[in-house]
C-alpha cells in the first residue's frame, strides 16, 4: 500500500488554482470546504450503480438547455482565502456551460443529487446541502441507500426563497414523479437492485 502525497499549499488555506492544480488521477476523491483539502472515502459499487442509473433516468427526462453528469466539480463559493468547490453524485447542469472546463459554477447548476453511504451520512445530509443552499442551487435530492431504516427513497428539496434554507418537498419510495425541476416519473426500485 501506497501514502497519498499531495502538495501543501502556499498558505494556510488552499487556494482555487492549487485546488484545480492537483492532478486529475488522484486515487482518492477531494473537495475543497471553505479553504480546506476534505478527502472523500471510496466508493461502495451499490452507491456508483444508484448515481449511475439515476443519472442516466435523469439525463433521458432533461431538457436540451440541460445536461447531467456524475461527480464533476461545482464552484460553490469563490472566496479568495476560503474558496468552496464540491462534487457532487449527481449535477444537473445549464447546457451553456463547455463540458470540457471545469469547475461548474454554482449558478449555472439545477440540482444536486448526494447518494447517501454509511461514512458520508453527516456530509450529504446536513453539511453539503447547507453549502448548496447557500450558494443559491435551486434543487437537491437527498438519496438514502440503506436496506434498514431508512429505507431506499429519494428525499426532494427546493430553496425557499423567504429562508434561502432548503424545504422539503417530498419522499420517494416506490416511485418519483415530479414536475419540478422538470418532469421525472420513474419506479425506484430498478435504482438499486442487483
Amino acid at each position: 500500500m501506497h501514502a497519498l502525497t499531495l502538495p501543501l499549499p502556499s498558505g494556510d488555506t488552499w487556494t482555487r488554482a492549487e485546488f484545480e492544480a492537483l492532478p486529475e488521477d488522484l486515487p482518492v476523491r477531494v473537495s475543497l470546504v471553505h479553504g480546506d483539502l476534505v478527502v472523500g472515502p471510496r466508493r461502495r459499487p451499490i452507491h456508483q450503480r444508484i448515481a449511475r442509473r439515476l443519472a442516466t433516468r435523469l439525463e433521458d427526462a432533461a431538457p436540451l438547455t440541460q445536461q447531467v453528469d456524475t461527480d464533476v466539480d461545482v464552484l460553490l463559493d469563490d472566496d479568495e482565502t476560503e474558496p468552496v468547490e464540491i462534487a457532487p453524485d449527481i449535477v444537473v447542469y445549464s447546457a451553456d456551460h463547455d463540458p470540457y472546463e471545469r469547475p461548474i459554477r454554482a449558478e449555472l447548476v439545477t440540482l444536486v443529487v448526494e447518494v447517501v453511504s454509511p461514512s458520508t451520512k453527516r456530509k450529504d445530509r446536513r453539511a453539503h446541502p447547507e453549502l448548496y443552499a447557500e450558494a443559491g442551487i435551486r434543487h437537491f435530492w437527498r438519496v438514502e441507500t440503506e436496506q434498514t431504516a431508512p429505507a431506499f427513497a429519494i428525499y426532494t428539496y427546493e430553496i425557499d426563497d423567504a429562508t434561502g434554507r432548503y424545504v422539503a418537498t417530498g419522499v420517494h419510495h416506490d416511485r418519483i414523479s415530479v414536475t419540478s425541476p422538470f418532469a421525472l416519473d420513474i419506479e425506484l426500485k430498478p435504482l438499486h437492485e442487483h
